[in-house]
């Protein structure tokens, strides 16, 4: 079965790619191995310039699977990740005022992880649900069964992990849920994360209580996290505009200043269908409004902070049909007001 191509940037630091060639070595396995397909070498991963995507990484975890036919390898690097790992992103969740603040973080900016991306959080009556790759079938995605369990095993012990970093050693999940049949480490995993592990689940998820959500991690700082986060927020930019399809349209919603095509029309001016422009867009984990919703967002943020345009002029100009539109877009985005933006109020 043909794996899945989840990105095409290579914008991820290889820390992550790093920490699994050193368990590879404990084992005394071949690193070359752990990196067949990926492009990479040992020499190349020990540059500081060298960046790489979720596919290597993804790659690297199926290459364990495969190479060590153990069902543990996943959980055995899992365990090692700490938030440090993630750089930008992971501070940013270290610094969040809340739990929920956090999660919220962790959620807009996880394509900065190089993880499968589609990791979510909800609340279910007592519980903060955390999925931890997503609601959708590994197996159905392209994954063999021995892949499926280590990409599985290492995302929710990241995951896990992860979280203590930034809540403190009592962070602890009430249970968590595993699909498939109980695998030989299975006691393993649950010393580790102390609590139970349980499985034949409908999903892969952590479960927490949900009076922790509104308590603060060890190194809450609103301003550190706002500074940080905008700093994420332009990796992410910069990322999706590294990819193809995005930077066409990109392109196309900056080229006349104040003009903001639709998706009909931008798709006839790329002379494809609007639905192969979604497609194509949606493959490289974006769409036309998320697009549209940056573009006007940088924009917005520009005029507030090197012009006295009244934000009324920037709404015109930004193609809002009125101010209050504006504002709630603004507040969406930003989590500020215009106003407060462009008196420095912390976003």
């Amino acid at each position: 079965m043909k794996r899945p191509v989840l990105d095409a940037p290579h914008s991820i630091s290889p820390a992550r790619i790093l920490l699994a060639l050193d368990l590879v070595s404990e084992l005394d396995l071949s690193a070359d191995q752990a990196l067949m397909g990926t492009g990479l070498t040992v020499e190349q991963l020990g540059s500081p310039d060298t960046k790489t995507s979720s596919t290597q990484f993804t790659t690297v975890l199926c290459n364990l699977a495969q190479m060590t036919g153990r069902s543990d390898i996943g959980f055995l690097l899992g365990k090692r990740i700490r938030a440090s790992v993630y750089g930008m992103f992971g501070y940013a969740m270290l610094c969040a005022p809340t739990l929920r603040a956090a999660l919220d973080t962790g959620i807009r900016f996880q394509k900065l992880t190089g993880g499968l991306d589609n990791q979510s959080w909800h609340v279910d009556g007592q519980s903060v649900v955390l999925l931890t790759v997503g609601s959708g079938d590994l197996r159905k995605m392209g994954f063999s069964e021995p892949e499926s369990i280590v990409l599985r095993d290492f995302h929710t012990a990241a995951t896990a992990h992860v979280l203590q970093d930034i809540m403190g050693p009592s962070m602890r999940a009430d249970w968590v849920g595993l699909t498939g049949a109980p695998t030989p480490h299975a006691g393993d995993m649950a010393r580790d994360l102390q609590c139970a592990v349980r499985f034949g689940q409908a999903n892969n998820e952590i479960r927490y209580d949900i009076n922790l959500l509104d308590q603060p991690p060890q190194l809450a700082n609103q301003v550190t996290a706002t500074e940080v986060s905008q700093t994420c927020a332009s990796l992410l930019d910069q990322m999706r505009l590294d990819a193809g399809m995005t930077r066409r349209v990109y392109h196309e919603l900056t080229s006349n200043p104040g003009v903001f095509p639709d998706l009909e029309a931008v798709a006839s001016k790329l002379c494809m269908t609007s639905r192969t422009l979604r497609r194509k867009l949606t493959a490289e984990g974006t769409s036309y409004r998320v697009i549209l919703d940056e573009v006007r967002c940088a924009l917005a943020q520009d005029y507030l902070a090197t012009s006295d345009m009244p934000i009324g002029d920037i709404a015109f100009a930004l193609g809002f049909d009125d101010t209050q539109s504006f504002r709630r877009a603004y507040r969406r985005w930003t989590g500020a007001s215009p106003s407060q933006a462009r008196s420095g109020y912390p976003k």
